[in-house]
């Protein structure tokens, strides 16, 4: 999941690193913010983690907390099926957690509706159409987030393929909402604000 709109994206160094101007591995191409962010190891670019259209920067994770980070509760948000081959997801989860400061608890709107709980079921996403660099695939929804109570919070989604209502599966990217009109907690979400700026 990512946002729409401008975001930073926060990486793990252990599994991310980037590259400037200079470098033999920079691409301009994949330029977001002066860095190229590539994978540790190969040396080669996580095609899907460029598939958010409005990165603005890299950045070393903070906190632990690793995916892209914006500074709005009112968000359109994609829900991305990218997959390395032609696949349906079942019974795809957004599930919204992690509310900041601890103990709030957030009025959640998606699509205009308010949600019981801190889940939103989607139903099934195919990952059919073929992505613009090839040998990968993508199709996307759109939801429409609004919520309101506490600082922050965070978005993920996984496809609950067994209906036991647990994430089995793999790896899967999280978005970090926070609300720039609120006074930040930490200098830890002051430098992402900061970051936003540049």
């Amino acid at each position: 999941v990512y946002p729409s709109g401008p975001c930073v994206y926060c990486f793990d160094p252990t599994e991310y690193y980037t590259v400037g101007p200079g470098d033999p591995l920079y691409d301009p191409a994949f330029d977001r913010g002066g860095l190229v962010l590539l994978e540790t190891g190969t040396g080669e670019i996580d095609w899907s983690i460029y598939q958010a259209p409005d990165i603005v920067r890299f950045q070393p994770s903070v906190d632990g907390n690793d995916g892209y980070v914006f500074l709005t509760p009112d968000v359109e948000l994609i829900v991305d099926t990218f997959s390395n081959e032609p696949r349906v997801y079942s019974n795809v989860i957004v599930v919204f957690d992690r509310f900041t400061p601890a103990g709030c608890t957030p009025a959640i709107l998606v699509n205009g509706a308010p949600i019981a709980g801190n889940r939103f079921y989607m139903g099934d996403l195919a990952a059919l159409t073929p992505t613009a660099w090839g040998n990968n695939y993508s199709d996307t929804s759109t939801l429409l987030i609004q919520w309101a109570g506490c600082s922050g919070i965070r978005i993920w989604a996984f496809a609950d393929e067994n209906y036991n209502g647990i994430k089995d599966g793999g790896e899967c990217f999280t978005a970090y909402s926070h609300d720039a009109s609120i006074a930040v907690e930490s200098s830890s979400w002051g430098n992402i604000k900061a970051m936003h700026r540049r």
